[in-house]
């Protein structure tokens, strides 16, 4: 006997075709979601990684006359309107702009702290 999806004799039980569009609906919504959830976090983490690229940049940009040290502080200041210099000197002794302090990382990334 072939399966057929209707009744084939006057005894045979009835057939009631299982409306799945709802089903369908709701784990496409919950698919979306997940996936809207993932390419948010993705975005957020990109947009830190640029952060944290342009800050290390605008450090390296600078201009500085010593080899700074893995995990020392160091204070990023404006000498002019087109020259930044990195310095041990803290705001408190220094009379120029001060943009921020940073931290070397071990990957060599400079960290903002303030």
């Amino acid at each position: 006997a072939f399966l057929r999806p209707y009744a084939t004799a006057v005894g045979s039980p009835e057939i009631k075709i299982t409306d799945l569009s709802i089903f369908k609906k709701r784990a496409s919504y919950q698919i979306n979601t997940e996936l809207q959830a993932k390419f948010n976090e993705l975005k957020a983490q990109y947009e830190e990684l640029q952060h944290q690229a342009s800050q290390t940049q605008l450090v390296y940009s600078a201009t500085f006359n010593f080899e700074p040290i893995i995990g020392h502080t160091y204070h990023l200041y404006r000498k002019n309107a087109q020259e930044n210099f990195l310095s041990i000197l803290t705001p408190e002794e220094c009379n120029f702009e001060h943009l921020g302090s940073f931290k070397l990382e071990t990957n060599f990334m400079w960290k903002k702290l303030d």
